[in-house]
């Protein structure tokens, strides 16, 4: 059976208890388990025309790292190849000074029907 500690390096999704959509990169587990340390975190959302989109977590944060205790987790998975791609293409830590809080649309096809 995998565990949390198996996704770490990985570009995650996170549905926490209140509801919230987060992706980021699993960067550690601390604490003893209790803490899910995950860098660039992003608020997964769904845009005007329907489309996903992705916004920064926090907006003034000073550290691109988050700490979330997992008592305020439902559930973590390795995030779909193609929000996972995207999500590594738009990173502009390394090379963009200039970074904006816009949104990032992410094209993933609805295979969800009733």
């Amino acid at each position: 059976m995998k565990t949390t500690k198996d996704l770490i390096g990985e570009v995650v999704t996170i549905r926490t208890i209140v509801g919230e959509e987060l992706m980021g990169k699993l960067t550690d587990v601390v604490t003893n388990g209790n803490i899910l340390e995950v860098d660039r975190a992003q608020v997964v959302s769904l845009g005007e025309d329907g489309q996903i989109i992705m916004i920064p977590y926090t907006l003034t944060g000073d550290d691109d790292t988050i700490h979330l205790p997992v008592r305020h987790i439902l559930s973590i998975t390795k995030s779909v190849s193609v929000a996972a791609e995207s999500f590594l293409e738009n990173d502009n830590t390394e090379t963009d000074t200039d970074a904006t809080s816009e949104t990032t649309p992410v094209d993933i096809e609805d295979t969800f029907s009733l």
